[in-house]
């Protein structure tokens, strides 16, 4: 109820009269005096401050205590009546000289359709955790992957990108996840058939909807656990013309973030003076090393000195020699990082179509995305397809079609470990072309040089998705509808691959690979939704079926007579071939029961019985249950005193969920075909059957809040949870004579717990300007609580041993009572300056020991320049166990702030998103400090910040040829040298969009168009140096050596409707 102010009749009649006075004089000019009261359509009560603007000026006024107003407008003006928190109302005043308005409130956010599991329910009814994305805001974003779009967008849903090569899935956890072992990856449906998010057009998308907790994920049971992304995509619109619309992006990209390496002469500067005191100084004057005196012609490294009388040939320089300054070297400058990495075209196109009578509705759509990729030897894209029907067969009968297909096709690095952090590796001395134009190799064919790898391998892969799905819906009375669902996806998958002879291997060896899966589901099921007098009845009953079948085919072959049939039957040694099927079944029994006193109280169970053939009998048929209550303390009469709160509701849920990612045939055992006994084939067991091997069963607790102010201009949602899952699924060690090494068994616990926040506020709306915000926020911590019982102080698996006869000191691995994700290392203590520091520094084991005055390697010696390490156990010697705890590779605390800004035509949309709490040990940068592959591995800039006995205060340890082999173990160990807080805040996307005015094009037909200017990936603030800050996973503790980098997009858009 809001407050009633009460004027003073004098006032008011002063006021009236003095509005009538200036009537009169507008009635002798061409504008009129327009007078009203403004009064909310939810109370009657009058509204002070809202906005009366004249529609296409900037002339306006505001209501005043009593929702008054006054204003003089042109004859026939339009006045456009905003307030926050409710809708804008629009009125052609004509000649009239008082307008009295009610303005209704804005109930879109309480009233959005949310999509649950098999039905959907009102944003103010849910009484689970389920957080919604419109899909318009995944438009204008240069994006090939729907996952790259809700970055930050979705609280309690952490999105990121450990390996960004074209046409790659981002890995998705909600809520940290549920398991140790297995996938923590969740369940994704597009339109109820469980598929990739790779599977889709972005631009096809009508809403993402991320259920989170158990009461609303237990209807997918088995299968829930790690949580539910529901995409829904667009279908045509009732009572619209077909509308066609058109929409070009091009987009140029680049790697975000990189190393530095060192330019040609730098790297000489660095490598001649260590190769001098390294065991094998001659190698400065051999064929056949990245910084030797005495490369040829025919050598992979272009360094040479000078001969007297010679001009430095084209395409080389030179400088004076370090080790010899009367000498000149020359050489070529070829930085690896120039010939694999390029500027990369991104293109998408989309051409879709909506519309719709009372009778059928239809939305069908074409895509292109084209990624050329940044990387040689990389590339995708994509053509897709959909038609979406829903038709009217009769007043109560109903048919919703869906037909989509994808096709992609892509080039892959062969091995991107070999082709990006070893091609990298590759010194800038190197040698790009022979002298007959081919291009000459790296190191070795494991190491190779970017434009070799590019010119000898073929790695081509081509794939197709088909999914058809239909939906046959009955009203069978008022409020009970029967439903039949049914889909069929099949995906078939490609892969060609081909090696040219070359220095390395002339064997032409030839793979092809062959694989398809199918997916056939059935779901029929009973909903009815009624109302009687104060009480709402919601229920939902099924059963579901799904079949699943994967094969695969693969073949190798060599010993082509030519490079140019590159197939497997031009190759006469056929080296390998393979074959294998695989079945499985999924029925499952489901139903959910809500209900709700006059909207204000919520009661709802869930309960799903799923059966697998993953299982043997007495383990197929699992049981999940959940519950939730909910309560609308909004709807209270005592909130009546509290006008700026307009929503608020309790949530709280509990249930259990399932993961049943065991192997499908862990349960029964695997037999080999391929063995043999006395010289005939046999079969023979390779793994141990184990019947008690069920689902991990996840169970938690939820309690939320939901929050809205002034109207829902401010809403916020706030949710604490509590995830135990038990029987986790781990490899049980066998004693020998079992003749197996481990058995797959349930046993262990672990448990995820924190918080997740979502706000969002309408910051200001007026004639001209609005500005809209979001926040996400969310917090995970983790905890193990038991583990398989091996004996070991808390089950410890892994890890290190402290001391022998104190298990209570072991740390690392995994253990009960530590959280997950820690990984170790050594800590630097100090660099070793002077002689006799070396010679009073511990043992350490790691250490070559080679030093330049003697010649000789001596085990755990070290010297100056060197890294002294903390003793842990201060017993005199640096070994394993003297390791600490270094990070974690999980983020605790993600986020997102998205904004959005229009002024008239112009809208400018910035997204930023964070991760906090997590740690990257380098793995890359280290080994751009190692040297190794004989004195020839690339180094980063940063290694002339290395000690020498004139630059003593440096960053790092000093340099040496070959640092595991023959140096000191530097930096050939994971230690904090190379340590890294990868906290980063990313700019994650800015578009600003210009909406061309409808009557520019309305004689042709045009209804809209828009361009734009969009940027992705724009830049990381983070202290890490080169690797993405998203490269660590839950495995790993390295920045990803293998990684394809993180790439920044710069784009520009058309968009018209027709």
């Amino acid at each position: 109820m809001r407050l009633k102010f009460v004027t003073q009749f004098p006032f008011r009649a002063g006021l009236y009269t003095f509005l009538w006075l200036l009537f009169s004089a507008a009635a002798l000019s061409q504008t009129n005096t327009v007078t009203g009261v403004v009064t909310s359509g939810e109370d009657g009560i009058p509204l002070l401050g809202v906005t009366i603007s004249v529609q296409g000026t900037g002339k306006g006024t505001i209501t005043d205590l009593d929702g008054l107003f006054s204003i003089d407008v042109p004859v026939n003006s339009v006045l456009v009546f905003s307030y926050i928190g409710f809708s804008d109302q629009e009125v052609n005043v004509g000649k009239l000289s008082t307008v009295n308005v009610v303005l209704q409130p804005d109930v879109k956010k309480l009233d959005e359709v949310v999509v649950i599991g098999y039905g959907t329910n009102s944003r103010r009814t849910l009484t689970t955790a389920v957080s919604k994305l419109d899909g318009e805001t995944l438009a204008d974003n240069p994006i090939s992957n729907v996952g790259e779009g809700i970055k930050g967008r979705i609280a309690g849903t952490r999105v990121f990108s450990s390996n960004n090569a074209p046409g790659s899935d981002p890995e998705i956890r909600i809520r940290g996840g549920s398991s140790i072992n297995k996938s923590n990856a969740p369940l994704v449906l597009i339109d109820g058939v469980e598929l990739s998010l790779s599977d889709i057009n972005p631009n096809d998308i009508a809403s993402i909807e991320v259920l989170k907790d158990a009461a609303s994920t237990a209807i997918y049971g088995s299968r829930a656990s790690n949580g539910v992304v529901l995409v829904t995509t667009k279908r045509g619109k009732l009572n619209q013309a077909p509308r066609i619309t058109f929409e070009a992006t091009l987009a140029q990209q680049e790697f975000e973030r990189f190393y530095d390496f060192m330019d040609a002469r730098q790297y000489i500067s660095a490598v001649r003076p260590i190769v001098a005191t390294s065991p094998f100084p001659a190698r400065n004057q051999q064929s056949g090393y990245s910084a030797s005196s005495g490369n040829t012609e025919s050598s992979i490294y272009t360094t040479r000195y000078l001969q007297d009388g010679e001009s430095v040939p084209a395409g080389y320089e030179s400088m004076q020699d370090p080790l010899d300054p009367s000498k000149t070297l020359i050489f070529q400058n070829n930085p690896a990082e120039d010939l694999l990495f390029r500027k990369a075209l991104w293109q998408n196109y989309f051409l879709g179509i909506n519309g719709g009578n009372e009778q059928v509705r239809y939305s069908g759509s074409l895509g292109y995305t084209g990624d050329e990729g940044i990387a040689l030897s990389s590339g995708w894209n994509r053509v897709s397809a959909r038609s979406n029907v829903d038709a009217n067969l009769s007043k109560k009968l109903k048919l919703s079609t869906n037909i989509s297909m994808t096709k992609s096709t892509s080039q892959v690095p062969y091995n991107q470990q070999n082709v990006i952090s070893r091609g990298l590796a590759t010194a800038a001395t190197h040698r790009v072309y022979w002298a007959d134009g081919t291009p000459a190799p790296g190191y070795n064919a494991t190491s190779p040089a970017p434009l070799w790898n590019d010119y000898v391998r073929r790695d081509n892969r081509e794939e197709l998705r088909l999914t058809l799905g239909g939906l046959l819906n009955w009203e069978i009375v008022d409020g009970l509808q029967a439903n039949l669902a049914t889909s069929y996806y099949t995906r078939n998958w490609q892969r060609d691959f081909f090696m040219l002879a070359q220095e390395f291997d002339g064997s032409r060896h030839a793979e092809s690979s062959f694989s398809s899966d199918a997916q056939s589901k059935l779901e029929a099921y009973l909903s009815y939704d009624k109302v009687f007098g104060d009480y709402g009845l919601s229920a939902v009953a099924g059963y579901s079926y799904l079949d699943l079948t994967f094969k695969d085919v693969n073949a190798e072959a060599e010993g082509a007579s030519t490079d140019k049939i590159q197939t497997l039957n031009a190759a006469p040694t056929k080296t390998d071939a393979s074959s294998e099927i695989h079945e499985e079944t999924l029925l499952g029994y489901f139903g959910r029961v809500t209900l709700d006193f006059r909207k204000k109280y919520f009661i709802s169970g869930t309960l799903r019985r799923d059966g697998s053939s993953r299982f043997l009998q007495g383990n197929q048929w699992g049981v999940f249950p959940a519950g939730s209550l909910g309560w609308r303390i909004s709807e209270e009469d005592f909130m009546q005193s509290f006008p700026t709160v307009s929503n608020l509701k309790l949530r709280v849920s509990y249930g259990q969920t399932g993961n049943n990612q065991v192997g499908r045939y862990d349960a029964q055992g695997i037999y080999s075909v391929e063995g043999k006994y006395d010289g005939n084939p046999a079969i023979r067991s390779v793994q141990m059957p184990n019947n008690n091997l069920t689902w991990e069963t996840s169970t938690q607790l939820d309690a939320g809040l939901d929050i809205g102010f002034f109207n829902d201009r401010i809403n916020i949602t706030g949710d604490y949870f509590d995830k135990l899952t038990n029987n986790l699924l781990f490899s049980k060690p066998l004693p020998n004579t079992s003749g197996f090494s481990s058995v797959e068994t349930n046993i262990g616990e672990v448990r995820f717990y924190g918080f997740d926040l979502e706000t969002d506020a309408l910051v200001y709306k007026g004639d001209h300007f609005n500005w809209t915000t979001g926040l996400t926020w969310s917090f995970v911590k983790n905890l193990v609580l038991k583990l398989p019982d091996n004996g070991r102080y808390k089950n410890r698996i892994g890890g290190i041993v402290l001391d022998p006869d104190d298990p209570t000191l072991d740390y690392g691995g995994i253990a009960e009572g530590e959280p997950l994700y820690r990984y170790y290392g050594y800590m630097v203590d100090y660099i070793i300056q002077t002689q006799e520091q070396a010679d009073n520094a511990n043992y350490d084991e790691a250490s070559r020991g080679f030093s330049p005055v003697d010649g000789k390697r001596i085990k755990g010696r070290k010297l100056p320049g060197d890294y002294e390490w903390v003793d842990r156990n201060n017993d005199g010697i640096i070994d394993s166990r003297d390791q600490f705890e270094l990070g974690v590779t999980v983020p605790h605390t993600t986020g997102g702030w998205n904004n959005n800004f229009n002024y008239r035509n112009f809208s400018l949309n910035v997204v930023m998103d964070w991760a906090l709490g997590h740690s990257i040990n380098d793995n890359s940068y280290m080994r751009y400090f190692m040297n190794t592959f004989a004195y020839n591995y690339n180094l980063v800039v940063q290694a002339n910040d290395t000690w020498t006995p004139e630059n003593t205060g440096a960053t790092y340890a000093r340099l040496t040829a070959n640092d595991p082999g023959d140096g000191s173990n530097n930096f050939a160990r994971t230690s904090s040298a190379f340590n890294f807080k990868a906290n980063y805040l990313c700019l994650r996307e800015v578009t600003l969009r210009y909406q061309i005015p409808e009557k520019t094009f309305r004689k042709v037909g045009i209804k809209g168009a828009s361009v734009y200017l969009s940027g992705y990936n724009l830049h990381y603030f983070t202290s890490l140096l080169g690797a993405s800050p998203e490269d660590g996973a839950e495995t790993t503790y390295g920045s990803g050596y293998n990684n394809y980098p993180a790439v920044r997009k710069l784009a520009a858009g058309i968009k018209v409707s027709l």
